[in-house]
């Protein structure tokens, strides 16, 4: 039986994309439980040390969905997964804030963030890594459990009946196989059934 693969995560990504080292890591959560349900949730965007937020209010969320037709925050959830599989997410600093582009749509999603204070920046990492190291840890197990199925082995279907031999083709190791004729004394060698007649004494 093929190990059930964990449920899918909240996206995130890290920033710069592409093969170069990663400086921040970008990612959305609910504000509270049930929060996505009603529409509350925030972007991140974080270097471990430093927390920059959306601070989303239902207000200026629901400004949001109608500037760029979303209906609900699953959409934006999509269109942020969509964004970071194709790579199109960025992340600029300001003076006062800074900027997440989510590019890739028929629109580029464009989003103010605001630096978070320095208490509540310490309480969101702390759940931010938990969060990373659990979803590591589900992922680990489901792949060792995966790789013991693909590696047990596979129980071959056997027939049930009598078993079906051929005859054996060499007389040295016993008689004819079924089907074969046993020649008679006298009898021709070129045209069987026919008998020399015998000399008499």
């Amino acid at each position: 039986m093929v190990p059930v693969p964990p449920p899918l995560s909240p996206p995130l990504c890290t920033l710069p994309p592409g093969p170069g080292p990663a400086r921040f890591v970008c990612y959305c959560d609910a504000e509270g439980t049930g929060a996505k349900d009603q529409g509350g949730f925030n972007f991140y965007v974080t270097d471990a040390a430093e927390l920059w937020s959306t601070c989303f209010t239902p207000e200026s969320l629901a400004a949001l969905k109608a500037r760029f037709g979303l209906s609900a925050a699953e959409d934006i959830i999509h269109r942020f997964r969509a964004a970071c599989e194709q790579q199109t997410v960025t992340f600029t600093l300001l003076e006062d804030g800074a900027s997440l582009t989510l590019s890739g749509g028929p629109l580029a999603l464009d989003l103010n963030l605001s630096k978070v204070p320095g208490p509540e920046t310490a309480s969101r990492l702390q759940a931010l890594t938990l969060g990373l190291a659990e979803r590591v840890c589900s992922m680990e197990r489901w792949l060792t459990a995966t790789e013991e199925t693909a590696a047990s082995p596979r129980k071959s279907p056997r027939r049930v009946g009598p078993q079906q031999f051929l005859p054996d083709p060499d007389p040295q190791r016993g008689g004819p196989g079924p089907g074969v004729r046993r020649r008679c004394p006298g009898e021709s060698l070129i045209n069987p059934g026919f008998k020399r007649n015998q000399p008499v004494v």
